[in-house]
């Protein structure tokens, strides 16, 4: 896998996936615009922990970092305020052997990228956890798929499985390396869309004052997230025609500032929350703002212990945005099944 990574880098395989055919500046907000405006501390573990960066993966960041996704986008022709893209979440295929016993199949992830591709979103942002471990093999046979089946702009939140532990203490220093901070917006159209890091089961009081600053704007806002923050357990319900009854969901919330998340979201007026880890799909509306969770990606989809959502296969979202503020959301699964979400 490092000597496809390294010919990849070589041939200039990289520009030519790419070739993003202007210099991003940081300064055209009206067409997508990357900002970080007070950029948290970087969580978790530091020292004999920290997770050494080869230089053919620190290579990668020019191309499939979030600043080249900016410049990818600001040279794609937009919509005028309306704005389309999708959401796809989890695609990390299991750490242990008995989870790829639940996998949708190997090349789930894959074969949805690539109907993403003809379908023609703006842009593409995947939730988090798209590796099992956050280890230099894995991150490099990620970066080989990239390659090959990302040709629209990509943007990654962080999940816990992209740290060095998807587990306790651990690093982001791969992550970091490739992509850049976890917490950034992206302003595209009328709307801006803010990506938070909450792969630590926990927000910072840094990452909350960022978070409050990037959602003080005149336009309307979307979040984007890996881990649920703790106070949507028991509201999450599956969406699927005809409606169920489930209502709570196995365990994985992040807990840890989670109160001030939530007043945040309230008060900012956040039109909606994409979020993934919980590998099963459902929606949830608390104070005006209306929760998604999709983690259905290509990862694991597991059995169904009593109140857990039946709604687990494998699918995208496709978001229509419009000017007005209007949104229209389209699930599409793997076997070609599509419904809207009916709010």
């Amino acid at each position: 896998m490092k000597a496809a990574l390294a010919l990849l880098l070589a041939s200039g395989a990289w520009a030519a996936v790419l070739n993003p055919g202007s210099v991003f500046d940081g300064k055209s907000p009206g067409r997508g615009a990357l900002a970080v405006p007070g950029e948290a501390p970087a969580l978790g573990a530091v020292g004999p922990l920290d997770t050494e960066v080869p230089e053919d993966i620190a290579a990668a960041r020019p191309v499939w970092g979030t600043e080249a996704m900016q410049a990818r986008l600001a040279a794609s022709p937009s919509r005028g305020g309306d704005l389309s893209f999708a959401v796809i979440g989890d695609a990390e295929p299991g750490r242990f052997f008995w989870e790829r016993w639940f996998n949708p199949g190997a090349d789930a992830f894959a074969r949805q990228l690539d109907e993403l591709q003809t379908r023609s979103p703006e842009l593409v942002i995947q939730l988090g956890d798209f590796v099992s471990r956050g280890i230099p093999k894995n991150y490099r046979k990620y970066l080989v798929l990239l390659a090959k089946h990302a040709r629209l702009p990509i943007f990654h939140a962080q999940g816990n499985h992209d740290r060095s532990q998807p587990n306790g203490p651990a690093d982001k220093n791969l992550y970091r390396a490739v992509f850049g901070p976890g917490d950034y917006f992206v302003d595209r159209g009328a709307w801006r869309l803010v990506v938070f890091d909450s792969s630590d089961y926990a927000a910072t009081g840094a990452q909350l004052d960022w978070l409050d600053s990037a959602l003080d704007t005149e336009r309307p806002t979307m979040v984007f997230m890996h881990i649920p923050p703790v106070y949507l357990k028991g509201l999450i319900k599956s969406v699927e025609p005809p409606p169920d009854d489930d209502d709570k969901f196995l365990s994985g919330w992040f807990e840890g500032g989670s109160g001030r998340f939530r007043e945040i979201l309230s008060r900012r007026k956040v039109r909606r929350v994409y979020m993934g880890h919980i590998h099963a799909f459902g929606v949830a509306e608390l104070d005006g703002t209306k929760y998604v969770l999709t983690a259905g990606g290509g990862s694991p989809l597991y059995p169904l212990p009593p109140g857990y959502p039946r709604r687990r296969r494998a699918h995208y979202i496709r978001v229509e945005a419009g000017a007005d503020g209007s949104i229209h959301e389209m699930v599409r699964e793997l076997d070609g099944t599509e419904f809207p979400i009916r709010w």
